[in-house]
């Protein structure tokens, strides 16, 4: 992400941010830097798990359930509730574990653990599978996959057959999926930002805002120091900005 001084924007956004406005409380404000020194999220929290057995800063899953819910049919919980011991089924999670096997004939497969922040299951890829899908087996990897239910003496698995590996980097940064907005660069004055801190402050949460201002030659994104709810302030700034400013949750 970067702040750009074309247009003259950045001035309408330093005067009401970086520091407090009259009234005492925090401004809009534009919170840029990146530390070049931070580990990315996966590799801290795959860290802290091999040397601690526990994830300490965050969970992997952190932020991503807009994501795990566009790639499963169904919560591995709801799965095993359910009580169904046949059929297809679609699953998203982490993996968490993945053993490596041999079959009598030298053939290769893998039982991997994969796991939502509320469940576990084992998904086993035999040979044929197992070739496709090899190089995606990864530890903390986070993917979607679609299989055949299989009950053996009351327990549940997966006999894999498809596999996706998903993109959860926007969440890795965050820790939580940014709201994305986006405003033509005509649209940005005093009385727009006014509205939108106070919509930001009538949400806030875990997600952080991105805002796209699209000027004659280029487009800038800045990251807002406001944290909002992405679940319910959608409705406000559709009604407030238009349907257009609204580009979801990243």
């Amino acid at each position: 992400l970067k702040k750009a001084a074309a247009y003259g924007q950045d001035d309408l956004f330093a005067g009401l941010g970086g520091g407090t406005d009259g009234d005492g409380e925090s401004g809009f404000g534009l919170d840029v830097r990146i530390d070049d020194g931070e580990w990315p999220r996966k590799q801290l929290l795959s860290t802290e798990r091999e040397m601690l057995g526990m994830y300490v800063s965050a969970h992997p899953l952190d932020g991503t359930e807009h994501i795990l819910a566009a790639h499963r049919d169904t919560t591995i919980p709801d799965l095993l509730a359910s009580g169904r011991t046949e059929g297809t089924v679609r699953l998203s999670g982490l993996i968490t574990s993945v053993q490596n096997k041999v079959t009598k004939q030298g053939n290769a497969w893998a039982i991997v653990n994969l796991a939502d922040r509320d469940g576990t299951i084992e998904v086993l890829f035999f040979p044929a599978t197992y070739q496709l899908v090899l190089g995606a087996l990864v530890e903390d990897s986070v993917i979607s996959v679609q299989g055949r239910i299989n009950d053996r003496d009351g327990a549940i698995s997966i006999f894999g057959q498809e596999l996706q590996v998903l993109d959860v980097t926007a969440a890795e940064r965050s820790g939580a999926a940014p709201v994305q907005l986006a405003f033509p660069y005509h649209r940005v004055n005093e009385p727009m930002v006014r509205e939108l801190k106070r919509i930001m402050g009538a949400h806030p949460g875990e997600s952080p805002v991105h805002l796209s201002v699209r000027g004659p030659q280029k487009t800038t994104v800045y990251l807002l120091r406001s944290m909002v709810n992405a679940a319910t302030i959608a409705s406000d700034i559709k009604g407030s900005f238009g349907q257009d400013t609204w580009h979801g949750v990243a």
